[in-house]
This record gives C-alpha cells, structure tokens and sequence, in this order.
C-alpha cells in the first residue's frame, strides 16, 4: 500500500462480482483526482475476486478479507475504520463512477459542505434507463427523508468527512435494519444538521438487478419499516400531522413494496402487500 497519506478513502464492499469489480476499480484509477486509497473490503468471496484486485497492481488500493456475517454495514465500517484519508466515499462493487467525480465532491466540500451526494445513471439489464437525483436542500431535510423516504441519497454517489463518522457515529449494523443501514445513517445525520451538498452533475452509475426475488423485497420493506418506526419513536409529542404523515409513510411503503414484486412479475405474491397497506391505513 501507498504511504503517502491519502486525501479521500474509498471504501468498496464486495462479494463475488470479480468482473464488475474490475469495472469499479477501473473507474477509481481513472479519476482526474489522484490522491485517494482504495479499499476493497472482500466478504470471503470464492470466485476470482482476489486475482483480479491483485492483477491491476497499484499500490493505492488495499484488498481486505473481512467476514460481515451477512451485514454488509460491518464491511464498510472496516472500511471507516482503516481509512486513512480525512474524506470518504462509498462505491459498491457493482456500480462506477465517471472521471471528475472525486473532484467535483472535493470542491464541494472545500466549499462548506460536510457531505455531498450526486446524480446518477440507474443502469438495469445493461441497459441506462433514468436517473437517480438527489434534490436541492429541503428546509427539513430531516424530515423529508423520513416521512417521503430515501430516494435521493444512493450510497456510491456520497462523499463525507470522516470526522462525521467520529461524531456521529458509523452504518448500524442491526440485523432488522439490513438493506436500509444506508437510509438510517442518512437519517441519523440530517437529524443532527450536517450540510448536504447536492450536486446536479451525473458523476456515476447505480446499477438495478432485475433478478432480486421477492423475498428481497419483503426484507427491505421490513428494514425500512423498522429505521422509520425508530426515529418516529423518537419524536416527543408528535403532532397529528406528524401521526398522519407516519401512517401515510407507512401504507406507502406497503403499496411501493407489492408494486416491485408485481412488476417482477410476481402477481400472487405481490397481493398480501396491498391487503397490508389498506390494513395500515386503520392502524
């Protein structure tokens, strides 16, 4: 590894995506900002995963194996903790970035932010379809994201300072908030009113796999249910219209859940989902 001391740290999870790993790396190099460290933090992964990291041969990038148990916030959170870089920036090993996307965070944060999130492509089946957009800053963003959801926030596309891990704290690794750990941080840290930098310049690619089963769906509906159940919990006195807008974000978080498993094609499958969300309405 690199001793220089990097400026950003690049945490990048992984498991058994060798191919799609190279991709990511790739794009990692190909930054016009140089000073960065790579660590690909690999969950034992029993493909070629291994060989391809060490088969590109730059000393900035560090391949660790780490067991996350299932959790894939315990990798990133090695990842936090090895980073030597006084920023961080998340990529998942399926996803890319384009070549200014480092700087562009980088002038941001200069700027006065203490994260930044970025527009990006949403790739399914190979193919680019629309884009992920984060939007302007909400007057409470907090709340924003906590009654209307995260659809702004995709973890490839978030550069921070890492002093926010060290006073806010780090991914939850809870086992009943797997899949959403990314939508709690987001939550935890707009609640204590960091300043979210959005940037309107496409800077990567997310990429959607159409074959996630259903099941996949049911535990992320779950998971998110449990990260908005917790904060709601939090709020002292909530008002009528903060009960109202709670009972709404969930009912639509059932309705959002059975419209994915429907249009996976999983027609039976999907109908408990909206027996649940017309249920939620009363409860």
């Amino acid at each position: 590894m690199n001793s220089t001391k990097p400026i950003v740290s690049v945490i990048i999870p992984t498991y058994n995506q060798a191919d799609l790993l190279q991709k990511a790396l790739q794009s990692v190099i190909n930054q016009t900002f140089q000073n960065w460290e790579a660590i690909v933090i690999d969950n034992y992964s029993d493909d070629n995963t291994k060989e391809i990291v060490e088969s590109i041969r730059d000393g900035r990038i560090n391949y660790v194996l780490f067991s996350n148990k299932g959790i894939i916030a315990a990798s990133r959170n090695h990842g936090i903790h090895l980073a030597r870089g006084d920023m961080i920036a998340f990529l998942d090993s399926d996803d890319l970035w384009y070549p200014s996307k480092l700087l562009t965070c980088l002038d941001y944060i200069t700027q006065g932010a203490d994260a930044v999130c970025h527009r990006l492509w949403i790739r399914k089946d190979g193919i680019l379809q629309n884009t992920l957009t984060p939007i302007p800053p909400h007057q409470n963003f907090y709340k924003m994201l906590l009654y209307k959801g995260n659809s702004v926030i995709a973890t490839s596309a978030v550069m921070m300072k890492k002093q926010c891990f060290d006073r806010f704290g780090v991914f939850s690794e809870d086992p009943g908030m797997v899949t959403a750990e990314d939508y709690e941080l987001w939550l935890r840290l707009s609640k204590s009113n960091i300043n979210w930098g959005f940037i309107s310049d496409i800077l990567g690619e997310y990429t959607v796999h159409s074959k996630n089963a259903s099941s996949n769906v049911n535990r992320q509906m779950l998971a998110e249910e449990n990260v908005v159940m917790k904060y709601f919990k939090e709020i002292d006195s909530p008002h009528m219209d903060e009960r109202l807008s709670y009972r709404k974000r969930r009912v639509m978080l059932v309705f959002r859940a059975g419209k994915r498993v429907w249009q996976s094609g999983h027609r039976c499958d999907s109908i408990p989902y909206f027996f649940k969300g017309i249920a939620n309405i009363f409860l």
